[in-house]
């Protein structure tokens, strides 16, 4: 009964909010033929500081207004923001005249917007979905007018698997790929230059569970704790995947980890929508394919390890084409079983400093608008607007 109750509370706030939004839209249009709506929709609760951050920057902007909407699992990071409406995901159909619809994960119902964007939130060209579940997400994409990426590399990346899909290359409707920089790690970056807290953690982060199994690090999540605790003089953060969080049966087996250590001093759990705290804590990062890799080495200049459990196989794979993998030996190293960890943590901690000059050197090479992502997101709205600098 409750939930029922819930459900028809948000559907009421859904009906109220596309009623308001759309007056809104509609009255600014009305007395001003210059005003363009930009409107940003949350549909995952995620840290969402960077892109508030780039909102912030545009609501400067002359003409240029911008409308937030978000849903039940992105309420605690939005809706205290301005002009920020709550709307579930299926009703974004009924928003209207939008002058351009962004989101930074990946939706499949859009408003009546006459330019729909997406912000790809990898900084890599690291695998985004399994290849069952991939030609629905570039059909899902080929339905934006742009792309904005974090890398020339990921744009590649996406626009051959784009291409792969295409049907007829020369008539089908593709978005545009932009390079804009990224981000997060410009965000990350500000927030981490100042650091004072001890770097005596190691932190594990590891890709979705069910995330490319046979290559992910799922089964020995449990071993490689035990492990670093039994066999090592650093504290472990383990930050499990947002997904998994989520994830009803997964989120059991991540509190059964929780249970089995928490009474060891040197053991920590990262529940925290924030990542910021654990990357400062921690002087290595321990992952198997995530996104968060790069984003670590390249915000902190620190290393990876790379747990592979099947990197025969992986190297065999079509993955090995990616750069996500063929720059892992230039910020960390890979390991390939347990036995080997412990070693190879005291081996890289040893060549901190080595691995910070080729970090930053890859850094250089791979992310072209580093410390300059907003300036490249405004300038390309304000583009696709046809809207002249102030």
């Amino acid at each position: 009964m409750k939930l029922k109750i819930l459900t028809i509370f948000r559907f009421l706030q859904s009906i109220k909010s596309i009623f308001l939004i759309n007056l809104h839209i509609i009255l600014k249009k009305l007395f001003n033929k210059n005003f363009k709506v930009i409107f940003f929709y949350f549909p995952v609760k995620s840290y969402q500081d960077n892109i508030l951050e780039l909102i912030d920057v545009i609501k400067k902007e002359k003409n240029i207004e911008v409308i937030l909407g978000y849903n039940l699992g992105s309420s605690n990071e939005v809706k205290n923001n301005e002009k920020a409406f709550f709307i579930n995901l299926g009703y974004l159909k009924f928003i209207k005249q939008v002058d351009i619809f962004l989101s930074n994960y990946v939706v499949y119902d859009f408003p009546n917007a006459v330019n729909k964007i997406y912000i790809n939130h990898d900084i890599y060209d690291t695998p985004m979905v399994d290849a069952e579940k991939e030609k629905n997400l570039i059909k899902t994409l080929n339905k934006c007018d742009y792309i904005f990426l974090s890398s020339e590399i990921s744009i590649a990346a996406l626009q051959k698997k784009i291409d792969y899909y295409s049907k007829n290359k020369i008539d089908d409707k593709q978005p545009l790929l932009i390079n804009t920089g990224y981000l997060k790690l410009d965000h990350v970056y500000e927030k981490l230059k100042s650091n004072k807290l001890d770097e005596d953690s190691i932190l594990l982060a590891p890709t979705l569970s069910s995330m490319l199994k046979d290559f992910n690090l799922d089964e020995y999540l449990d071993t490689i704790i035990k492990e670093i605790l039994d066999n090592s003089d650093f504290k472990i953060i383990y930050r499990p995947h947002p997904g998994d969080k989520v994830n009803l049966e997964k989120s059991l087996i991540i509190n059964s980890i929780h249970e089995k250590y928490r009474n060891n001093k040197n053991f920590n759990i990262d529940y925290n929508t924030s990542y910021l705290d654990s990357y400062e804590r921690s002087k290595i990062l321990i992952t198997d394919f995530s996104g968060t890799a790069y984003t670590y080495a390249f915000s902190k200049l620190k290393p990876i390890i790379f747990f592979s459990k099947n990197e025969n196989n992986l190297i065999k794979s079509n993955f090995n084409d990616l750069y996500f993998f063929k720059d892992r030996l230039k910020v960390g190293k890979i390991v390939q079983n347990i036995d080997n960890l412990n070693e190879e943590i005291y081996s890289v901690n040893k060549q901190i400093k080595f691995y910070s000059n080729q970090i930053s050197l890859l850094r250089s090479e791979r992310i072209k608008f580093f410390k300059n992502s907003i300036e490249q997101n405004i300038l390309n709205l304000k583009n696709i607007l046809n809207v002249e600098k102030q």
